[in-house]
């Protein structure tokens, strides 16, 4: 009887010796996902806080190619999987084919002439469930007036 009570007291610290072993292997690999979930999101926000000046480059490029506006451009960055779309918006005319069209004639293009960039960045795309990191921001430009004229 005395030997049942030791069999039975061994079961059980093996038992709570592996639940222990468990448990903090699962935490041990909760916390460093914990950590790549919160690099990758603070990326996604430093490209997202950055990009007033991304999107004003792209308008810069774009007009030195002859293209009028922008109606979108996406790009990968910092990864193949990793998306970055920023969406133009005018808001006194509309861009066609790279064209302005329908300038609102009583626009005072100096103070109207608001440009409105609505910036994505998805991260992880592609990967698993809950694993892509979305941040978006929407920002606003105001243009010159030689901007509105070709």
């Amino acid at each position: 009887m005395k030997r049942a009570y030791i069999l039975l007291s061994v079961i059980f610290v093996v038992t709570m010796v592996g639940l222990w072993l468990s448990a903090s292997f699962t935490s041990s690999s909760y916390a460093a996902r914990i950590l790549s979930d919160t690099y990758a999101y603070l990326q996604a926000r430093i490209l997202a806080q950055n990009s007033k000046n991304l999107a004003k480059y792209f308008l810069y490029l774009a007009k030195k190619e002859g293209k009028q506006c922008l109606n979108s451009i996406t790009f990968s960055y910092p990864g193949p999987n990793d998306k970055v779309r920023m969406d133009y918006f005018y808001t006194i005319a509309e861009c066609k084919n790279h064209q302005l069209q329908k300038i609102n004639p009583d626009a005072n293009l100096s103070k109207d002439g608001v440009i409105i960039v609505s910036v994505g960045v998805a991260l992880r795309q592609n990967l698993s469930v809950n694993e892509e990191i979305f941040v978006q921001k929407t920002l606003r430009l105001l243009a010159k007036e030689s901007f509105w004229k070709p």
